[in-house]
């Protein structure tokens, strides 16, 4: 049932939420989520835009208190939070609720462990029930604005993800309800994001980070006594959902809060490109598998999408950076008929260079289809592909929901199949299965700091 203060009781679930009291299929899904970021952040830390924000985050200097993924150092609790958050969300390739277009795992798992860590002592059931009252908030707020928020120009990871941090990270500093109200409003302000990052620069990255930073600021300044928005969510003047929005659902704050858990559902991405994108890949794919079509045969692309999609993925692609060609859906679908594949190798330097991948993405057109918003936020990845040959053939396929989606998940394999792909660029191999069994076998382990000392090389 919604409520008229959602934001108390957002902040009421979170401080009392316990391990018991979360469904066992969130509990499998949150060990997979746990999996996946911490195969992300670790080959996220490997990369030049995550490498230069931890290293920034050494040069502020302070309390070495928690560890930096994939790195030899430890930094403050809060700079961790922004340095692993950034290593999470590097590549394109970290968890997805699609229906709040929320990354969880960055903005969630990054500064619960660097909190966790900081305070030492806590066990593997609390750091769970942590982890998913974290994620339960950033999803509910980020449902609560929807796609009218991405619409307007926001990044929903960094801006909704403040919420979750702040819960995960209240969650494990023990602050009642009262407090991580508190704590949910000194966050909330802060949360900040601009979609035109993903055009060319680096920052985008960064919009996790600071999130997972800000989440961490809030619990730590409300524990203090810092007050903050008590009514940040639902204000009628300066509120989150008034301001961010031009529609948005109060109700999906709180409907079935504590019952319906979101974190069961939350999807996993199988191609290291922006999500929007996947549908038309998968769609292309399989249209030239199907139909024995040739990259040199192809003559034209169209790609009918919603609105949202249309306006977050195309563009006439340049390369202007990594970033810039995972969100561009005219690289993706070039890159998609000329090699088959996306996912690591397809967003090298030297591949989004390539001037017959440039060449062909101009054949690649994108056009908004009012038809496919009617479907729902549930489908704002749907996409119509439409292919047409040299020889004056066209071929086409709708898909609503890509690979990874609950709709069509990735298999626990698969997703243990990626983690060790991506992890791999880091640790060994006893390293990596001695993480994930940790992991798998979470409740029975007495101190989360055992899962810090994983992701770091060497110890």
């Amino acid at each position: 049932m919604a409520t008229k203060e959602p934001t108390k009781a957002l902040a009421r679930f979170a401080a009392e939420l316990t391990y018991e009291r979360i469904p066992a299929e969130a509990v499998s899904r949150i060990k997979l989520c746990l999996l996946d970021t911490f195969g992300c952040g670790l080959f996220g830390s490997s990369l030049p835009w995550a490498r230069i924000v931890a290293d920034f985050a050494r040069e502020l200097g302070g309390a070495q208190e928690s560890s930096v993924w994939g790195r030899d150092f430890k930094v403050s609790v809060s700079n961790a939070a922004l340095a692993n958050g950034t290593a999470v969300h590097s590549f394109e390739i970290d968890d997805l609720h699609k229906t709040s277009i929320v990354h969880p795992g960055s903005v969630v798992i990054a500064p619960a462990l660097a909190v966790a860590e900081h305070i030492g002592g806590c066990n593997g059931k609390e750091f769970l029930a942590s982890v998913v009252a974290g994620y339960e908030v950033a999803i509910r707020v980020g449902m609560s604005v929807g796609t009218s928020h991405l619409q307007r120009g926001f990044h929903p990871t960094g801006t909704n993800g403040t919420f979750g941090a702040a819960a995960a990270a209240g969650r494990l500093l023990h602050l009642g309800a009262e407090t991580m109200t508190h704590a949910l409003g000194i966050a909330g302000t802060q949360g900040a994001g601009l979609m035109a990052a993903q055009y060319s620069a680096m920052v985008k990255r960064m919009h996790a980070g600071r999130a997972a930073q800000s989440g961490v600021y809030g619990a730590l300044l409300a524990k203090k006594g810092l007050t903050g928005i008590t009514n940040i969510l639902e204000a009628d003047f300066g509120g989150y959902c008034q301001v961010m929005a031009d529609e948005s659902n109060m109700n999906l704050l709180t409907t079935g809060l504590g019952q319906d858990f979101e974190t069961a559902v939350v999807g996993f991405k199988p191609y290291a490109a922006g999500g929007s994108t996947h549908t038309a890949h998968e769609a292309v794919k399989r249209i030239m598998k199907e139909n024995s079509v040739s990259a040199d045969g192809i003559d034209s692309i169209t790609i009918r999408s919603t609105k949202a999609t249309y306006l977050h993925t195309s563009w006439d692609y340049r390369p202007e950076g990594v970033t810039s060609a995972q969100m561009n859906m005219q690289y993706v679908v070039a890159v998609t008929a000329l090699e088959g594949e996306v996912f690591i190798d397809q967003f090298t330097e030297e591949k989004i260079n390539d001037p017959k991948i440039i060449e062909f993405s101009r054949k690649v057109k994108v056009v908004p289809d009012p038809e496919l918003d009617k479907l729902g936020p549930d489908c704002r990845h749907a996409i119509i592909a439409e292919v047409k040959t040299k020889d004056g053939k066209v071929f086409s396929k709708q898909i609503e929901t890509a690979k990874g989606s609950n709709k069509y998940p990735m298999s626990a394999e698969e997703v243990e199949k990626k983690f060790r792909i991506l992890a791999g660029k880091v640790l060994g191999s006893e390293r990596i299965e001695a993480l994930a069994d940790k992991v798998q076998n979470l409740e029975s382990v007495s101190d989360v700091r055992e899962l810090s000392a994983g992701l770091v090389p060497g110890l």
